[in-house]
């Protein structure tokens, strides 16, 4: 388990064991800072212990906001930013997965452009934004790393390209208390995030290289015990999915969860992401060359047809402990209108990102073979 250094986008990012201990060298003329966290995460981790001994010895005051759930709305992000305001602050400190990351990103924006979190993501301009370094305490997110933001607003996930954080450690040792079904779901999302890339039409070579990796690292260490050494392999798989995603985003898959997410909050990205998934690849395969080669990476199986490239990907969700479905999270066929008009005219956008017609009898396809 090697540490290393790399920069992407506006990211400079530290991976590996420890590497917190460079929080230090970025934190010149930082006076006041606010902590972004969830609830217990990020105390649990010991990341939250390791940050406030950071800047108690840089004499740095900082004060903790512990109010994001996960899909949060734009409620939250607006909460922060004022906090941030409020207290003059220098700077966020982002603790935590996805959703953390992710207030953080449009709160730093809200706070020294004015305006709120709802007017972000209808369009306004970004100007500039505040300092925020990022510590990631999931193997899923990848918004360490790229520059995109989702907040729920009135039932509905919005994606935005907001900004890359200034700084993001990526340590093992912190997933150690990621409870199981996290670490399922989580993976899961980064698994996503590599297929998407890799199957949209705005795939290169690079991502191809990056998504590959991603879907064979996640394959040979998710259904392990999680040692530290596998942690940090799916951590590193999704990293390098999140810079797949980052330079081709995602489509179909995604698109579906978001519409699913916005109306039962209570369901967790990465499970709604597993629970659409192998439908979604039945379809995305028929039309896309990269299906065959990344779920063979996934699951180490021939993959031939889209029927097969199906059952793989079932057989391996059945082998990491995975079996929910829509129905648990109390969706039923009288949902399915809505989330129809949900990915065919709010989230359309997602929908241009392949090069095939998916149509409106797949999508009732998937959500019948998803309850």
């Amino acid at each position: 388990m090697k540490n290393f250094e790399l920069r992407y986008g506006g990211t400079k990012l530290y991976f590996g064991r420890d590497v917190i201990r460079n929080l230090t060298r970025h934190l010149g003329g930082i006076r006041q800072a606010i902590i972004a966290t969830g609830r217990n995460s990020a105390r649990l981790s010991g990341a939250l212990d390791d940050v406030e001994k950071l800047l108690k010895k840089a004499g740095i005051d900082y004060k903790i906001f512990d109010r994001v759930k996960p899909n949060p709305t734009v409620d939250v992000a607006d909460d922060l930013a004022e906090m941030v305001w409020r207290e003059s602050s220098d700077c966020i400190i982002a603790i935590g997965g996805g959703s953390t990351i992710d207030v953080a990103k449009v709160s730093s924006i809200i706070a020294l452009n004015g305006g709120c979190a709802s007017d972000y993501l209808k369009g306004m301009e970004i100007k500039r934004y505040l300092p925020l370094f990022v510590i990631n305490l999931t193997h899923g997110t990848g918004s360490e790393i790229d520059r995109y933001a989702v907040l729920t607003e009135n039932k509905s996930k919005v994606g935005i390209s907001a900004r890359y954080p200034n700084v993001s450690f990526d340590d093992p040792r912190y997933l150690s208390t990621l409870p199981e079904k996290q670490s399922i779901y989580t993976s899961i999302d980064a698994f996503f995030h590599a297929y998407e890339a890799v199957t949209a039409k705005s795939t290169n070579p690079f991502v191809e290289t990056l998504s590959f990796e991603s879907a064979r690292l996640i394959g040979e260490n998710l259904p392990k015990d999680q040692s530290l050494e596998e942690k940090y392999n799916l951590l590193y798989a999704s990293m390098i999915a999140g810079i797949s995603l980052d330079m081709s985003p995602a489509h179909i898959v995604h698109a579906i969860e978001h519409a699913l997410s916005g109306i039962n909050p209570d369901l967790p990205h990465g499970c709604g992401l597993a629970i659409v998934g192998a439908r979604s690849i039945y379809w995305i395969h028929k039309h896309s060359s990269n299906s065959q080669r990344i779920i063979e990476e996934l699951t180490g199986k021939k993959v031939r047809s889209a029927e097969i490239a199906e059952k793989a990907f079932e057989e391996f969700l059945e082998k990491v402990g995975f079996d929910e479905k829509l129905s648990d999270y109390g969706f039923g066929k009288d949902d399915f209108r809505e989330v129809e008009r949900i990915v065919f005219e709010e989230l359309n956008y997602f929908l241009k990102r392949i090069d095939f017609d998916f149509r409106r009898e797949m999508l009732r396809d998937i959500l019948e073979r998803s309850l």
